[in-house]
């Protein structure tokens, strides 16, 4: 881990939170305090066994209330283009997509997602802007055009042999 990771985990502003499920860890979800007052969720993970089970949506409305509970305004989440399932459990769990942005690591565009938990009509654009380079802020026509060409992006047709 580089000595800036380090020291935002030694100082609490990037955190890792245990996802339990009948007294069983299950998986995590690592949030970063950009401020106060802004959060950004850096990933949100449910180990494979555990997963189609509402754990997922379950964390997050748990996280969401945690987070506004002590004075957090704006929350902000990405996932890759593709990622119907996560971009399911955004419109789940009250986060509204809001842009893209190019994701280094990845090499491709990815949605922000937002969820204004204050209700003050914050300028959630700008502070995007700010947290995400290369952040591209879409409107809701521009939002439901990419959501229809990925929308079959995460099908998988598994076919079993009928026995005979």
């Amino acid at each position: 881990m580089d000595k800036k990771n380090s020291v935002q985990f030694e100082l609490g502003e990037k955190q890792i939170l245990s996802i339990n499920y009948n007294d069983e860890l299950c998986g995590y979800v690592m949030i970063h305090f950009c401020s106060d007052n802004i959060v950004k969720i850096n990933g949100i993970y449910v180990f494979e066994n555990y997963k189609g089970k509402g754990i997922a949506s379950s964390a997050m409305q748990k996280l969401t209330t945690l987070l506004q509970n002590n004075g957090v305004d704006l929350v902000f989440i990405q996932t890759r283009l593709d990622n119907n399932a996560v971009v399911h459990l955004f419109d789940k769990t009250g986060y509204k997509l809001i842009g893209t942005n190019y994701h280094e690591v990845e090499m491709k565009d990815n949605w922000v997602a937002c969820n204004d938990l204050s209700g003050r009509l914050l300028n959630i654009t700008e502070i995007a802007y700010k947290l995400y380079d290369g952040f591209n802020y879409l409107s809701n026509e521009q939002v439901n055009k990419i959501r229809d060409e990925h929308k079959n992006a995460n099908l998988v047709l598994t076919r079993t042999k009928k026995k005979r």
